[in-house]
């Protein structure tokens, strides 16, 4: 358990999913599911389950004197800034600049909170509305707030305790989630300032912890959760988009708790969903989702993820032109979808290329650094 994970083969094909989804969600206006929701909660399952994991992992080590809490302290944090950080605050910066020249001089951005990865709680308790293109920044603040907290949560608790740790987080979340509904919170607040969006990390890391412990190989039972988690999935998502109307008219507060039960069943579903994927190693879903052009969006879907929702809506919107080259009515919102899609691919990629991947090279050689800096007590009661 101490040694190094293997690749989880499909987890890049999923990121690109989950942007893809977020994407229709800003872009298309797909409403007739939360398509948006799925994807955000689809990136924080994959994100508990690397980083819980991990911890995890490390803890075991520390466990058997393998390695020095600080260090992996440290080489956590290493990495997070080296991934996090620099582009996200160089395009913070570059959006200061613009908004005192001439980029939505007119609408409050909220940049002092997104600095400190405060957007969630500006966005639902402050300001309680969306903030138009800076909006997806709360999903970015919960991670990152998570990222404070995990690490010392998990390293200085025995290993054998995370599980249960994990199911508490999510059983209080779920708690303080239908709280919230029946308290009749305004839906950006619910939406991006709820807790239950540390249970779906919390969700990911459970399934990191204990999922090998569910018989999934080949065989009846495999396919029976498959079938099962997708169409629990697609039920609870149809049954919450239906559920709008009513969260508006409910009157009291066991009603008004139906959308939060809603949306943790979709939660547990995805969940369900997920820990197939990543059980089922040789399926020819996993096989899909390793697809070069699938897997190499989802390496530069953090880049896509924070460049997407400022590229112009109006991008490709050339009635006009359309007209002149005879294309259908119908055919020309996905043009420019298409376009605008293309345009943040673009940006995500040049920032990979450019920024991204070149400081992601300096993890290794910083780790080991670190660990020389930092030896376990085995290795430095040999020197």
């Amino acid at each position: 358990m101490a040694g190094v994970e293997k690749r989880v083969k499909g987890l890049d094909g999923l990121r690109a999913l989950a942007v893809v989804l977020v994407f229709l969600s800003h872009k298309a206006r797909v409403d007739v599911v939360d398509v948006g929701k799925i994807g955000v909660w689809l990136f924080f399952l994959i994100s508990g389950y690397l980083i819980v994991g991990e911890l995890h992992r490390n803890r075991v080590r520390i466990e058997q004197h393998g390695a020095r809490t600080a260090a992996l302290l440290y080489v956590f944090f290493m990495k997070r800034t080296l991934r996090i950080f620099p582009v996200y605050y160089l395009l913070l910066i570059a959006l200061a600049i613009a908004h005192a020249s001439f980029y939505q001089r007119d609408v409050d951005l909220g940049l002092a909170w997104h600095f400190v990865f405060l957007s969630n709680y500006w966005i639902g308790v402050v300001h309680d509305g969306w903030p138009g293109t800076v909006s997806h920044f709360w999903s970015l603040a919960v991670e990152q707030q998570f990222y404070l907290v995990a690490p010392f949560a998990l390293l200085f608790v025995r290993a054998s305790r995370h599980l249960s740790l994990c199911a508490v987080v999510i059983a209080a979340a779920a708690f303080a989630h239908l709280t919230l509904y029946g308290e009749g919170a305004i839906a950006p607040l619910i939406y991006a300032f709820s807790p239950w969006n540390f249970a779906m990390l919390a969700l990911g890391g459970a399934l990191a912890i204990g999922g090998a412990r569910v018989p999934l190989r080949a065989g009846a039972l495999s396919a029976v959760w498959f079938a099962g988690a997708c169409v629990a999935l697609a039920g609870f998502a149809l049954a919450r988009a239906e559920c709008a109307e009513f969260e508006r008219t409910a009157t009291h507060a066991a009603d008004a708790m139906l959308p939060g039960l809603l949306d943790i069943g979709l939660a547990l579903s995805l969940g369900a969903l997920f820990l197939w994927l990543v059980r089922r190693q040789d399926s020819m879903l996993v096989a899909a989702l390793e697809v070069r052009p699938l897997a190499y969006l989802g390496t530069i879907s953090y880049g896509f993820y924070l460049f997407h929702n400022f590229v112009p809506s109006r991008l490709g919107v050339a009635p006009e032109l359309y007209a002149q080259l005879n294309v259908p009515d119908a055919a020309q919102p996905a043009l420019a979808l298409v376009l605008q899609f293309a345009l943040a691919v673009l940006l995500a990629h040049l920032s990979w290329q450019v920024l991204e991947k070149r400081l992601l090279e300096w993890k290794r050689p910083l780790e080991t650094a670190i660990r020389n800096r930092l030896p376990t007590r085995a290795a430095a009661s040999r020197t």
